[in-house]
């Protein structure tokens, strides 16, 4: 896979723990990229398959910070507690690695081969994890520079209510409603 631009959304409390810095074209982040949970059943809206054949690692922009991906999983920690288990996986997708939370079944089991060296395919948006707030056992932080900003306004009473504004930097304050993607350019070096 030959991805040149990634596309993340930076959550607003992401923010707050990077203390507000004001970004620009041109910086370079170390990033974690996380698809959130996702649930085992492909009529959700972010959901994931395991597969014990191989999958060709991919990953497909398919919405704004939203990917279809595949890819080996190539680092797993399974929780299990009040009768549920739950799986954090790293899946390989190519260039990129993805951080994914792995929803139980109904029956609460995580599907069979939910773990290293098994395949997942799936679909979920993308967070960029730049300051942890919990300690994360699994995760793989890349490197990227950064090249634009779209940010959704969605502040209450705010004349721009719904559009979306392109910019090549983000200033240092709060965006409590509004939704920021970042677009960016992700370091090879890593691999």
């Amino acid at each position: 896979m030959a991805l040149a631009e990634i596309e993340f959304e930076l959550p607003a409390h992401q923010y707050e723990l990077m203390g507000y810095p004001s970004l620009r074209q041109g910086e370079s982040l170390a990033v974690l990229f996380d698809a959130g949970v996702l649930l085992p059943d492909p009529a959700a809206e972010s959901w994931f398959a395991v597969r014990q054949e191989p999958l060709a690692p991919s990953l497909v922009l398919v919405g704004p910070a939203t990917y279809a991906f595949a890819g080996q999983i190539v680092e797993a920690d399974l929780f299990k507690g009040d009768g549920a288990e739950t799986g954090v996986v790293v899946v390989q997708c190519g260039v990129v690695v993805l951080r994914v939370t792995c929803a139980p079944q109904e029956d609460g089991m995580l599907p069979w081969g939910t773990w290293e060296t098994r395949y997942l395919t799936g679909v979920g948006r993308l967070q960029g994890i730049v300051e942890e707030d919990f300690q994360a056992v699994v995760g793989r932080p890349q490197g990227v520079t950064i090249w634009r900003f779209r940010r959704l306004v969605l502040g209450p009473g705010d004349p721009l209510f719904g559009q979306w504004h392109e910019s090549v930097e983000l200033l240092p304050s709060p965006f409590r409603y509004d939704r920021i993607i970042v677009t960016a350019r992700v370091h090879r070096d890593r691999l």
